[in-house]
């Protein structure tokens, strides 16, 4: 594609709406970067048709109350919406696709809208944040926060490998407790969510792990208490 531009990812927060206007009127797209490494591309709607239109990689988009494109042959398994988009793959591309921890954190993010009632603007979807002392230059991506109406964070989720859920559990409840201690304003997080799905054989099983984080300031208070959790996400109503 030719009229590229370059961003970081925290550029391109700050200014998503004003990119987006862009990428459609003035036919250019942006590479979005994080510490130097490609990770995402903003590009307008027609591009991204044209795109699969050439490309065709077995996906195919559906808009307008279901209209899908010419290419689409026999869709049938739900990969990922969001608000905007639904996005299917024929079975054959499921097996390879569903192991992705992208997409587990994508059916999470809908599960909380849908099943858990939260609403969309309290949804907050990759936040990186500064964690440590103030000199510290180590940063953490927060799969995804739930605010309260004062941009307090009320419960921070992050998603890890059904295959190795246990195996890493401390490392990404430790992660969990520095994101919380990080973003704890005027008031702390109530909850710490460690998530994770498996979607074999047609059959999805959850595996969660809920923490108090009113009970436990840190990862050692937790550890010695024999690391107690639940597996049920709350339900708005923080």
């Amino acid at each position: 594609m030719k009229n590229q531009k370059v961003l970081t990812l925290t550029e391109a927060r700050k200014n998503i709406f004003s990119l987006a206007d862009s990428a459609q009127k003035n036919n250019v797209h942006y590479t979005l970067t994080d510490r130097g490494k490609p990770k995402a591309v903003l590009l307008s709607i027609e591009k991204f048709d044209s795109f699969f239109q050439k490309n065709n990689a077995g996906f195919s988009m559906v808009r307008d109350g279901g209209a899908a494109y010419p290419q689409q042959v026999q869709v049938r398994t739900l990969i990922v919406r969001d608000e905007s988009k639904v996005i299917y793959m024929p079975e054959s591309n499921w097996d390879a696709a569903k192991k992705g921890e992208e997409l587990i954190r994508a059916q999470l993010y809908v599960n909380l809208i849908e099943k858990y009632q939260y609403p969309l603007h309290l949804v907050e979807f990759g936040r990186y944040v500064k964690v440590g002392h103030a000199k510290s230059k180590r940063y953490i991506e927060a799969d995804i926060i739930i605010n309260d109406e004062a941009g307090n964070a009320r419960m921070i989720l992050e998603v890890g490998n059904f295959e190795e859920f246990e195996e890493n559990r401390d490392r990404i409840v430790a992660d969990l407790f520095d994101l919380a201690r990080a973003v704890t304003c005027v008031k702390k997080p109530n909850f710490l969510v460690y998530f994770s799905r498996s979607c074999k054989g047609g059959q999805v099983k959850d595996k969660i792990a809920v923490i108090d984080y009113t009970k436990f300031n840190t990862f050692q208070s937790w550890k010695k208490a024999k690391r107690p959790s639940t597996e049920e996400i709350p339900k708005y109503n923080l």
